[in-house]
């Protein structure tokens, strides 16, 4: 199956790509685990998607004032404004996010920081690709993704073979499963990831400074996140 164009997958009455049908299940990642569990497109894999199926679409943030990003709810607390622009001029209706802490209550435009922004940016290009685009709205309807795969070809991971006389705890992870455990840290909000760097370093007797990417490449590792990432969540 070749990518779609822009000018392939738009019409009169539907200017904008409709990419209802790309995601597979291959795209879909998860985050928490028991009653915290979530199927998630990563952000990263959301642009790459774009690239591949909308060339030319841009995601952009409105300015509020003084060149902010930020905008300011009646309330008192915050939000960002996302859209796309096309290749041809088009623009996207705007799509507002709430910038939310890590219980998804929405923060005060007074206390947003960096992380915060950068954080509801990605958010806001996820659910603005899905709300113009149709792009993983299985999703957020909770419908299954269709399987196979997007193409006859596409390469099937291969799981890692075990080593003979190594416990099965102490296997190596596969590539895909340890992408998706980096991938399920960096969800994290800034208070639960500290927390969880800290709990992790413990239990695995490494310095308080160590860095975890390098680190974490064993099933032991991605049973410890099964049983103990939703209390970081």
């Amino acid at each position: 199956m070749q990518p779609t164009t822009s000018s392939e997958s738009t019409s009169p009455l539907q200017p904008f790509p409709n990419l209802g049908n790309v995601i597979t299940t291959n795209d879909v990642s998860q985050k928490g685990t028991g009653s915290y569990k979530a199927d998630y497109v990563n952000w990263c894999r959301t642009m790459h998607l774009l690239h591949d199926h909308a060339p030319g679409w841009q995601f952009c943030l409105a300015y509020y004032v003084d060149n902010s990003h930020v905008w300011k709810a009646p309330n008192g607390t915050a939000y960002v404004i996302g859209y796309f622009t096309g290749p041809n001029g088009e623009r996207t209706p705007d799509f507002p996010q709430a910038i939310m802490d890590n219980r998804n209550n929405a923060i005060a435009y007074e206390k947003v920081s960096a992380r915060d922004l950068t954080d509801s940016h990605r958010r806001c290009l996820c659910t603005a690709a899905a709300a113009q685009f149709g792009l993983a709205w299985q999703l957020w309807a909770r419908e299954e993704v269709e399987n196979p795969h997007r193409g006859e070809s596409a390469p099937t991971a291969k799981p890692v073979a075990k080593i003979e006389g190594v416990a099965d705890k102490d296997q190596p992870l596969s590539k895909e499963d340890r992408e998706k455990c980096l991938g399920l840290i960096q969800e994290l909000s800034p208070e639960g990831l500290q927390n969880f760097l800290t709990a992790f370093r413990s239990h695995f007797g490494l310095a308080s400074d160590a860095k975890i990417a390098p680190v974490l490449t064993g099933v032991k590792h991605q049973n410890w996140m099964n049983a103990n990432l939703k209390n970081y969540v």
